[in-house]
């Protein structure tokens, strides 16, 4: 019997031993078609070596915030409670205000992917993901840092690479990091400029150092995933609503502007009549209100934060707030090529050169359960069947 023991134990360790760590990087703002028009060759390699979608479908509203926690928790915003950058909640009677989870956990209502690792065994570590500060029943990743805009991006990468050389009872399974910069210059610069062909030249250098730092460093063989939470689209710079005076007759009414969208927070069902009525004529804008949501939103549920009403710009529009840019994002993103965004996976468990239709973001999250050899998540909207056929047959 004890034969019998020392022999499962070692071969347990040795399988644990040889999976390979999962890393998920996202490019926030990277658009599908920056593919083709910039070519950056550290990804275009991965790639052509691995996976790629020919587009990845951001969930509604195409903002930074619910897009990377429904790549990360599986389900759509209005379950895991970030439906929106900015928002409102009626129980906590404050507006959402971006990562506001690591004072207040109850802002999201589903567990991230480092959550459910952490519960069963594995290590997670996390150099800035949206609400990765925040405690999930009592679990934070096992390494994480507080979020600092301003910090470099090779810094980041160098601490995925000594994460990387820990000693194996200390090295993580999972890592997962973000990069804003593609985003903020696409804002500021617009789609085609000079300024954002130089962001992603840096970015594309920096993954290939990545890359080439774990190879020369470490013997490890990562499974990367590749994403980013939407693409971008072009606006016009006249072209801001201004929003407040469409609401100077109305006092005290709960308008949140997310630029793209205002989300409108009121009992008074006569009330939002008399905003209907007033915008009817307005062709710059849709209105819906709660229970008439698109489908594909998945909004038509009553909870705290799925607001009364949603008046929904139309590109090129947008509602003032006091930025001046050049292009953005937020936008309903369903058959709007400029909102696709990427899906990129290489490695050892992936299968080689291979190009799979467009999918929706929250199948990424299955995906990782899959790579990270988790027990399936139950009621959740990620269905695994959806890239299970990009990866090789276990061994």
């Amino acid at each position: 019997m004890y034969r019998y023991l020392v022999l499962f134990l070692i071969c347990f360790s040795s399988f644990s031993f040889a999976k390979n760590p999962v890393i998920l990087i996202s490019i926030d703002g990277f658009a599908y078609d920056y593919l083709t028009k910039y070519q950056p060759k550290n990804l275009l390699s991965l790639a052509n070596t691995g996976v790629t979608a020919k587009g990845m479908q951001p969930i509604f509203p195409s903002k930074t915030f619910p897009n990377h926690l429904s790549i990360v928790t599986g389900v759509y915003p209005a379950k895991h409670g970030i439906v929106h950058n900015k928002f409102f909640h009626r129980k906590l009677n404050k507006e959402y205000s971006l990562g506001a989870g690591n004072i207040e956990p109850s802002w999201l209502t589903a567990k991230p992917i480092w959550t459910l690792a952490e519960e069963q065994g594995l290590k997670s570590a996390i150099y800035f993901w949206p609400e990765s500060e925040t405690t999930v029943e009592g679990v934070l990743p096992s390494y994480y840092f507080p979020y600092v805009h301003n910090t470099p991006n090779i810094k980041r990468v160098n601490q995925i690479v000594n994460w990387l050389k820990l000693p194996s009872d200390q090295r993580p399974d999972f890592i997962a990091s973000y990069f804003s910069t593609i985003d903020s210059i696409g804002h500021k610069h617009g789609r085609g400029s000079i300024e954002l062909q130089k962001a992603i030249d840096e970015i594309d250098l920096l993954l290939g150092t990545l890359i080439n730092k774990i190879s020369s460093e470490t013997t490890l063989t990562p499974n990367f995933v590749i994403v980013s939470d939407h693409g971008m689209t072009s606006i016009e710079k006249g072209a801001a609503i201004e929003w407040k005076n469409i609401f100077s007759n109305f006092e005290n009414i709960n308008v949140i502007n997310g630029q793209t969208q205002l989300y409108i927070y009121e009992k008074n069902q006569n009330i939002l009549n008399d905003v209907r009525s007033q915008l009817s004529n307005n062709k710059q804008l849709i209105i819906y209100s709660k229970g008439e949501f698109p489908k594909h939103w998945h909004f038509n549920i009553d909870n705290f934060v799925i607001p009364d009403m949603i008046i929904e710009a139309i590109p090129p529009f947008t509602f003032s707030n006091g930025y001046t840019a050049s292009a953005t994002h937020g936008y309903d993103p369903l058959n709007k090529p400029d909102l696709s965004a990427i899906f990129i996976a290489q490695g050892p468990n992936f299968k080689k050169n291979i190009t799979i239709e467009p999918f929706e973001n929250i199948h990424v999250f299955s995906l990782l359960e899959g790579l990270l050899q988790l027990s399936p998540s139950k009621n959740i909207d990620s269905n695994v069947n959806v890239l299970s056929k990009i990866l090789l047959p276990h061994k």
